[in-house]
């Protein structure tokens, strides 16, 4: 096995790369078919000046010493840690991930679909990012009408909290209804979102994104009302609660043009007591 040629060149500190290169010869004994990948915020380029070097190892947990495998057994996973948390490594049996992925895991498809190979082979990276980078269509609508209804729970009653001097939850409700929007604008495109951390940042380079990402902004800048209630105007009209509550026909208009014609999208209403209270999120 290799060192792979990165699709876009990253330069690591030499205290990083003494970390890849543990993770190669941890990666060079696991196997044939074995692969160290880069994921995170630095293989989706998202990376800041607070990004940690996430890597990913998958191979053949047969492989694994009698004492890890143990550990991996516990967990599904085996976690290495530099011992500062700002560089570690899982490590995932090839078997065991294809079957965690074929449920669908959001979070998990995004790690894999940004992933950026490193070193080892190169034809299981790419298998795994063929098949579980997009939603199928079925699986992408149950997840979509599902999470359409909680958005639209979320921007309903909630946002009134404020006028009900619960000015805590007010805020909570802003950072609802944004992660769901969120969510929404990347099942439309069958994506997979990421975790919390880089859900804006994802959602926004999305068709949908950019048509509510405005909104969102200004929902979030005119949060400072919930703590300074404007006098002059009804609770309906402060900024973070009409901004949020506009983003709905926004919502519509811009499912139906991405080619999700269902008559669902028109009733929020009946998706949210049929869909959303009815069964866990799939």
């Amino acid at each position: 096995m290799e060192m792979a040629v990165m699709k876009e060149e990253i330069h690591f500190s030499p205290e990083d790369q003494q970390f890849i290169d543990r993770a190669i010869d941890f990666c060079q004994r696991m196997g044939e078919r074995a692969v160290l990948m880069l994921v995170g915020s630095r293989a989706a380029n998202f990376a800041d000046e607070w990004s940690d070097l996430d890597l990913c190892i998958v191979g053949d947990k047969r492989c694994l010493s009698d004492e890890d495998r143990r550990t991996y057994e516990q967990s599904q996973q085996l976690f290495v840690d530099r011992g500062d948390y700002e560089a570690h490594w899982s490590f995932f049996d090839e078997g065991d991930l294809r079957a965690w992925l074929t449920t669908w895991p959001s979070e998990m498809m995004w790690i894999i679909a940004t992933s950026q190979t490193l070193y080892g082979c190169s034809t299981t990276a790419g298998e795994l990012k063929r098949c579980f980078h997009l939603y199928p269509r079925a699986i992408a609508e149950s997840k979509l009408r599902w999470m359409f209804g909680k958005y639209y729970y979320s921007q309903r009653g909630p946002l009134a909290m404020a006028a009900r001097s619960h000015v805590e939850m007010a805020f909570v409700a802003v950072g609802n209804v944004t992660e769901y929007l969120c969510k929404i604008c990347c099942i439309a495109e069958r994506q997979p979102f990421p975790y919390s951390k880089w859900l804006v940042e994802a959602a926004k380079r999305t068709q949908l994104g950019a048509m509510v990402y405005p909104s969102i902004q200004r929902a979030v800048d005119g949060t400072k009302e919930f703590l300074n209630p404007p006098a002059d105007r009804h609770w309906r009209d402060w900024v973070p609660v009409k901004e949020l509550r506009a983003t709905l026909p926004i919502v519509q208009n811009g499912l139906k043009e991405l080619g999700w014609g269902c008559d669902w999208i028109d009733n929020p209403e009946r998706v949210y007591f049929e869909e959303t209270v009815k069964r866990p999120e799939p």
